[in-house]
């Protein structure tokens, strides 16, 4: 009776070590997790937990494809794509997890921007006794717009690793331990006519840190953590450098009035390049929905973080935006909303901390939706967009009126 359990320990013991080594962490509880695919699956096939979800934006008519105001070319576009997550159970010790999502995004003058996308995550979980073990891999082929400061869609490829080992009890207060290893490339080599984006942009990132994590009242789970990072571009090793931070986080459980995530924190970075000069500044994200009242609901959200730039090799920026969204429903099948969002992206030279270049952008919406089934629904909506910048060959905008699939009614 021994030599089998014996056996187990020492598989299972080789696996943290195997996960450990292969880079990167985040939080992973295994009995919630294990319960969220049993709850959300569509169907199960044999040992297989099967959820299917049809995705379709940007479908529609633009004004800009391409966003920026001196290059407008207005098109009908679609992107359209078919996520599909497959998870099975290995007895009550691992879950494996795969999620694929290819996708088409179409344009119906402009046939060379046509292309196909594909997210793709492998995950694996487990346990033993106040551990709790996750491991995932995800690997991202894309053309869209990554970030603010950027116009028209780019090429990009994404592999990322994460690991992260659990302390303590879910439900009460544990420790989390965690990992990442990502590395970015980026197809451009000519963007609007003058940016080597693969030569600016290419870059691996190492991150580790651990996390003290307490519930604090109705699943509600707070957070505080001290993360360092290291960043080292392919072929800009003057961009390279490293740093810490630490960030408080809030997350509010699925279940009640407020669902959602706020994180801020300060961030020290240190610049490899002597002529550079090192920052301390704040940094945060957050995005929550509350339910006022029966037939209204509110979403917010933030952004204030620092970014590595491809206008200039000596530029990086800051961004610091908001946003708003309220939908009010009509009745159990119909729902309208609106909403509205600001920021500014502010550019400051690594050697001088001087301002070089400001965007100020703003977005406005209105929208209205309908249940077809369970929670999925189809949306109508209108979007007016609007960057201007001191430098005028990067003022952007568009508008925009379209559908898409709604997956929580």
């Amino acid at each position: 009776m021994t030599k089998p359990l014996k056996s187990s320990r020492w598989f299972l013991y080789l696996l943290v070590a195997w996960l450990i080594s292969q880079a990167s962490l985040f939080g992973a509880d295994f009995f919630k997790i294990r319960e969220g695919i049993i709850e959300s699956a569509w169907r199960k096939v044999a040992f297989f937990y099967v959820t299917p979800n049809l995705t379709l934006t940007n479908l529609g008519y633009t004004s800009n494809i391409f966003s920026y105001k001196n290059m407008a070319e207005p098109d009908w576009t679609a992107d359209i794509g078919l996520e599909c997550k497959i998870s099975t159970m290995l007895g009550n010790r691992f879950i494996l997890s795969f999620t694929g999502h290819p996708s088409y995004a179409f344009y119906l003058e402009n046939a060379d921007q046509r292309t196909f996308n594909n997210q793709m995550q492998a995950a694996v979980y487990t346990y033993f006794g106040p551990f709790n073990l996750g491991y995932r891999f995800q690997e991202d082929h894309l053309f869209r717009q990554p970030y603010s400061e950027f116009g028209a869609p780019i090429k990009m490829d994404f592999t990322g690793h994460h690991v992260t080992l659990d302390l303590g009890r879910h439900d009460h207060f544990f420790i989390n331990f965690f990992f990442t290893k990502n590395r970015s490339e980026f197809k451009d080599e000519d963007y609007l006519g003058s940016y080597n984006l693969k030569s600016l942009l290419d870059r691996r990132e190492q991150k580790a840190g651990i996390g003290l994590n307490k519930i604090i009242f109705s699943r509600t789970r707070l957070t505080l953590a001290y993360e360092y990072f290291d960043y080292r571009f392919i072929y800009e090793p003057g961009r390279d450098g490293s740093g810490d931070q630490v960030f408080g986080e809030l997350e509010f459980p699925e279940i009640g009035r407020i669902k959602g995530m706020l994180q801020l924190g300060i961030r020290r970075f240190n610049p490899d390049n002597p002529l550079y000069q090192g920052l301390t500044q704040p940094f945060g994200s957050g995005k929550i929905a509350v339910s006022l009242f029966q037939r209204l609901k509110l979403h917010l959200q933030y952004l204030v973080d620092h970014f590595y730039s491809f206008w200039r090799q000596d530029d990086n920026y800051n961004e610091r935006s908001a946003g708003a969204t309220l939908e009010y429903y009509l009745g159990k099948r119909v729902k309208v909303g609106g909403s509205a969002g600001w920021g500014k992206i502010s550019y400051e030279n690594l050697i001088s901390r001087t301002e070089t270049r400001r965007d100020d952008f703003s977005s406005i919406a209105v929208n209205i939706g309908f249940k077809v089934f369970a929670n999925i629904g189809i949306g109508l909506e209108y979007r007016v967009y609007r960057a201007d910048s001191s430098l005028p060959e990067f003022s952007r905008r568009f508008d925009f009126i379209g559908g898409y699939v709604i997956h929580e009614f």
